[in-house]
């Protein structure tokens, strides 16, 4: 159900102004209150930040809900930070380790925020679309020659995205890929 709102007690806040409470009371008193106020302001803050976040990502990858893989569109967190008025890192901690129940799932926010690439009919592909498309590239390599950097940009440009080879390599890191002199394997099939 929903979180039950965050207060300050009241006893300890009347205490702080009552007569009679020792100095060192009410000023450690007070110092709580102060920080427990702040808090309070701060995760209602990001609340705020979450909410507003998730009606622009809602409102942006409309076709990913409707159609699903495929139809990731571009949205680079610097663009919804504009939006709602606020730092980047502000949206990056509000959207940080939560998810989103959706119709195809439970979804990580994160990976509604992507940045994007022109494909060369110049429609746009989120990165996440071109992280599967090097994902698909490794899996069918030969693994007694498997492809450099290089050839995995040369791959992707052939399926209409042009990235750069470093651009590739930041990807393969991200994802746990190593680089292509340790995918090899020799003979049999026995990993090398």
């Amino acid at each position: 159900g929903p979180i039950p709102p965050l207060r300050v007690s009241p006893n300890y806040a009347s205490m702080a102004e009552r007569e009679g409470v020792d100095p060192e009371s009410r000023k450690f008193l007070q110092e709580g209150i102060r920080s427990a106020s702040w808090l309070i302001a701060a995760i209602t803050q990001r609340r705020s930040t979450l909410l507003r976040g998730g009606e622009v990502v809602l409102e942006r990858q409309r076709d990913w809900f409707d159609q699903g893989t495929g139809h990731m569109k571009p949205l680079p967190m610097t663009e919804v930070a504009d939006r709602l008025g606020v730092h980047v890192a502000t949206v990056s901690r509000a959207v940080s380790g939560k998810w989103l129940q959706t119709p195809r799932g439970l979804i990580e926010l994160r990976k509604f925020f992507t940045g994007g690439t022109e494909t060369e009919d110049g429609t746009s592909v989120s990165w996440e679309a071109v992280r599967t498309m090097l994902q698909e590239e490794v899996e069918a390599e030969d693994k007694a020659h498997p492809l450099s950097d290089e050839a995995l940009a040369a791959r992707l440009k052939s399926r209409g995205v042009t990235i750069a080879r470093r651009t590739v390599v930041k990807y393969r890191e991200q994802m746990g890929l190593p680089p292509a002199r340790r995918r090899r394997r020799h003979g049999g099939g026995a990993a090398g």
